[in-house]
């Protein structure tokens, strides 16, 4: 009898302990629906509920150097941008991307390429440049500089009105970018007469990318929510 209870007591405390290890790296940050967009070659194996995706980082997706949620996610390929780190190998399973320029290393075949400096903003497309276009960028002496780093479009929306403190106008595209509450993203800006060169400097946005009317339909029409948005 009292080795039953023992055998017990054991077994009881071992549930316990599973249960707190379960919670603790839970809590680490992973997030399901990141993941399931991120890894399509994963959903494809094990499905996309929420259990099975972090069944799968915890045994195998952080071994193999998969991100657990965006804000990993850029902050490892913003150090390959900035050159503190070399581009992570191809998951096991996972399709092969193309390295394009200017951002080498880039595990990306398709996305978007904002390039501050030059005022561009790129869309790759399976490897070829399909787009190419002057933007206007925030204004950075205003304390509103696009932020850097990797993305991914959260917001597709043909038609919304963008209002602000100091602003009400309506785009005809809206490409969210940025995780809520912050709500940066791509769009038209028909008030504006010219894009590209140092206009970001003197009469920049608030942070988001603004794009002549005819491209920003274009890239609206060729993307779509997941695609990556390489800003540097």
């Amino acid at each position: 009898m009292r080795g039953m209870k023992n055998g017990l007591a054991i077994f009881f405390m071992s549930l316990i302990l599973l249960g707190v290890l379960h919670l603790s790296v839970r809590a680490d940050g992973f997030d399901a629906n990141f993941y399931a967009r991120k890894y399509p070659d994963v959903v494809a194996v094990v499905g996309n509920s929420p259990e099975a995706l972090y069944n799968h980082y915890v045994n195998f997706g952080a071994k193999e150097g998969r991100s657990q949620n965006q804000q990993e996610d850029s902050a490892k390929y913003q150090a390959i941008l900035d050159g503190q780190a070399a581009p992570p190998a191809s998951a096991p399973g996972a399709a092969v991307a193309v390295v394009n320029q200017p951002v080498n290393g880039l595990p990306y075949s398709t996305y978007v390429d904002i390039d501050i400096a030059s005022q561009t903003m790129t869309f790759y497309e399976n490897g070829q440049v399909k787009l190419q276009s002057p933007v206007v960028t925030g204004n950075p002496n205003r304390g509103n500089g696009t932020p850097t780093g990797t993305f991914a479009i959260n917001s597709h929306v043909a038609g919304k009105r963008l209002i602000g403190p100091t602003w009400n106008v309506w785009v005809d595209t809206w490409m969210q970018f940025t995780p809520n509450p912050c709500h940066i993203g791509l769009h038209d800006a028909n008030w504006r007469s010219s894009f590209g060169g140092d206009i970001y400097q003197s009469n920049g946005s608030h942070g988001c990318v603004n794009l002549p009317h005819d491209i920003a339909v274009s890239l609206f029409n060729s993307v779509g929510v997941g695609t990556p948005v390489v800003v540097h």
